[in-house]
């Protein structure tokens, strides 16, 4: 009779991918009426690259559309992704789900799956964008080798996020030191990569988060590019993200003292 009683609990307890699904539609969802601060990290990327029409010439198609597209990667780690971890922990939604029987790791995974889907999104739409209104077109291939390298990119922003939400604990806080690195990392090493900063910049911001996302995306866009200097971005982008969100998630507290 017990060991009957202990079998029929283990059946109610939800499985890790039927929890992980319930979240990431409920997470999914909650970015849905946030939509606002989506269409921010569309419009970023998009007026860049209606407006960098006449630099094609010189830096190409696909270096104009892979600055553009790391340019909104950094509004989804820094914009979204952090200001939202903040604003659920100071509402207690955190505590919620940690009360339930749901692993610690599925809760953030999920907000991590949803704002990848927002990064592809965004990527797709700059280059839909892009193709009408400057004319890059891309074979099938590289499109899927562009949505990598910006999943790619978007992880290491996204660390970057979470190192941010994990060593400030207040909501303005967040809101604060995101829009403070958010100015020099995109807006700043978006003009400094194509020179108007000077040599020096230019190499700084070669090696940046946004640096090295970008050479990932122009590279997926022109295979023949790769070579050791994109080898290096990927191995430097990787520990971007791997550092900032060890730091991140070690510092990490799921409700505000």
């Amino acid at each position: 009779m017990e060991q009957s009683q202990q079998q029929s609990i283990v059946r109610t307890i939800p499985s890790y991918r039927e929890v992980l699904k319930a979240l990431f539609r409920a997470d999914l969802r909650t970015q849905y009426r946030q939509r606002r601060a989506v269409m921010m990290s569309l419009l970023v990327p998009i007026i860049f690259v209606i407006s960098w029409r006449s630099l094609i010439p010189a830096i190409g198609g696909a270096g104009v559309l892979s600055i553009c597209i790391a340019i909104g990667l950094p509004a989804i780690g820094l914009m979204s992704y952090s200001q939202t971890i903040a604003r659920d922990r100071e509402r207690g939604v955190f505590q919620r789900l940690r009360a339930a029987p749901i692993p610690t790791s599925v809760i953030m995974i999920s907000r991590i799956l949803v704002q990848l889907v927002v990064a592809l999104f965004m990527t797709l739409a700059t280059y839909i964008v892009a193709s009408f209104a400057d004319g890059i077109h891309l074979p099938l291939l590289n499109i899927i080798l562009m949505c990598v390298a910006a999943i790619i990119g978007g992880l290491s922003f996204l660390g970057l996020g979470q190192f941010v939400v994990g060593t400030i604990k207040s909501s303005e806080g967040v809101n604060a030191a995101a829009r403070l690195i958010y100015f020099p990392l995109g807006v700043v090493g978006a003009l400094g990569q194509i020179g108007l900063f000077g040599k020096i910049v230019q190499v700084i911001v070669t090696y940046s988060p946004l640096g090295t996302s970008k050479t990932l995306l122009a590279a997926a866009m022109n295979t023949s590019t790769i070579g050791m200097a994109t080898l290096w971005a990927l191995l430097i982008t990787i520990g971007y993200g791997v550092v900032f969100a060890g730091i991140g998630i070690k510092r990490f507290t799921w409700a505000v003292s």
